[in-house]
């Protein structure tokens, strides 16, 4: 009896968000030996794009949260389903620009012409 128990807790819920379209997808368990690293994204099937895409794994706990996604999302982070690294983003000239972070233009999928952006210094 004891042992039953034992076992119980050992999985965490993880959701999904799609990378194309921003909606949130299917629900998983996942083991906690098993777990990946905040944001690690995964092909799915979207049900609102009807199509498999790219997911970004989303935990109740952890450094990576909705808010986190929505915002890299919503700024065009996201380009053909991968999440361009920071170190790759181009520079941004304009201070006050919504789509700059740190001094890099967030607008990776170029949704936005914002005029700003700096080639990357090598």
């Amino acid at each position: 009896m004891g042992r039953k128990t034992q076992y119980r807790r050992e999985f965490t819920i993880s959701d999904f968000y799609c990378t194309e379209c921003g909606n949130k997808g299917f629900s998983c368990g996942r083991k906690i030996s098993k777990q990946r690293e905040p944001g690690h994204l995964k092909k799915l099937y979207c049900m609102y794009c009807k199509k498999e895409t790219n997911h970004a794994e989303i935990r109740p706990y952890g450094s990576y949260n909705v808010e986190d996604f929505m915002e890299e999302f919503n700024l065009g982070r996201f380009v053909d389903g991968k999440k361009i690294p920071v170190s790759d983003l181009m520079n941004c000239s304009k201070k006050d620009c919504k789509y700059n972070k740190n001094g890099k233009c967030w607008n990776s999928n170029y949704s936005f012409d914002c005029g700003h952006r700096t080639k990357k210094e090598e």
